[in-house]
């Protein structure tokens, strides 16, 4: 697996375009200032990134603009990548996956499963989520959203904190949206990604000060996507060929989810060898029984989950192990917090 190309990116940013504070040539430099690779792009409803020309290379960060649609009850939200132009608005959300999917996009579920504790979070934010997520054409769910994770733990009483440490919270993703997706993964692909969510919203206290709650910089250094690829991608290829790329990593599942707020992740890989031949995150193959590696960056517990359920726990940077056929990925902590979350391997009885 070191022959496979790594890069590095955020899923799921607003700008001035909808309800992001940030203007296009800002997001850039925040991302290239973050060390980021490529930058996928979201504001509600529309397209504005895209028809004012800032999809395509900047210096070495390559940026990718979709929008997030939302149904008429303003709930299942659904992020579309590699439209050339917007859907007709007001369709349901089974309309929209469906659009999505036949004019050969990446549709991406956001933040699904997201929910608030009625007597704690704050008010006037309520949740925006998914009923189900049994789609056919849902294959891509965010597993880890990094607002929407903070909108469920921020209460009254840790508003301050958490407006001022805003990654110190991230602790794992949501062990029910975890769990549907190993359950999905045993009848059909469905592959996740982390997302950030960004908006990097303006607020004024005391009709003085104006204070920016996640900056976009800060959240680039949170929950970031890594993608594995065969071949490089750069600025002398094709836009769209560039794009596809990281669709169909994407779509395959051949990339993880990293928490930067617990360390640099580059460089991890999960993989089976099975008659000599390697398969990565996101493939499947006929054996009974296969040899299964992981590489840490550095010294962490990791935890090996078969078919949903924990198979081995261990504290190690590298892991060797014979495991018989069966739904694998790992999950890697560190002080006691999430920090890589991988795609899936599926070993199917030969």
């Amino acid at each position: 697996m070191d022959n496979l190309k790594e890069y590095i990116g955020c899923i799921h940013g607003h700008s001035v375009y909808s309800d992001g504070s940030g203007t296009y040539p800002e997001i850039i430099k925040a991302g290239q200032d973050s060390d980021l690779d490529y930058l996928m792009m979201s504001d509600h409803m529309n397209l504005k990134g895209l028809e004012n020309g800032f999809r395509g290379w900047h210096d070495k960060l390559f940026m990718s603009i979709g929008y997030e649609i939302n149904d008429p009850s303003d709930q299942h939200h659904y992020l579309a990548f590699g439209l050339k132009k917007t859907l007709r608005s007001g369709l349901e959300h089974q309309e929209y996956i469906q659009k999505v999917k036949k004019l050969k996009g990446l549709g991406i579920a956001a933040h699904p499963f997201e929910e608030r504790d009625s007597k704690k979070s704050l008010k006037g934010y309520p949740p925006i989520s998914w009923k189900t997520l049994e789609y056919p054409e849902i294959e891509v769910i965010e597993l880890w959203n990094m607002m929407s994770h903070w909108m469920e733990k921020t209460t009254l009483k840790n508003l301050l904190w958490n407006l001022f440490h805003p990654r110190s919270f991230s602790t794992f993703p949501k062990k029910n949206l975890l769990q549907w997706w190993d359950g999905a993964n045993l009848t059909k692909k469905v592959t996740a990604v982390g997302s950030v969510d960004v908006h990097a919203k303006i607020f004024n206290i005391l009709g003085i000060y104006q204070f920016k709650i996640f900056d976009y910089k800060v959240m680039f250094k949170s929950i970031r996507t890594h993608i594995l690829l065969e071949n490089d991608i750069n600025s002398n290829l094709p836009d769209d060929i560039v794009e596809n790329s990281i669709f169909n990593a994407i779509q395959k599942g051949s990339c993880f989810i990293s928490n930067f707020r617990r360390g640099e992740a580059r460089g991890f890989r999960f993989w089976v060898e099975n008659d000599n031949e390697k398969y990565n995150m996101g493939d499947e193959l006929y054996s009974n029984e296969v040899k299964l590696f992981v590489k840490i960056p550095k010294t962490a517990i990791c935890k090996v989950f078969r078919n949903g359920e924990i198979y081995k726990i261990i504290e190690t940077k590298e892991l060797e192990l014979i495991v018989p056929n069966g739904l694998y990925r790992i999950e890697v902590e560190l002080k006691n917090r999430g920090w890589i979350y991988s795609n899936h391997i599926n070993i199917l009885k030969d």
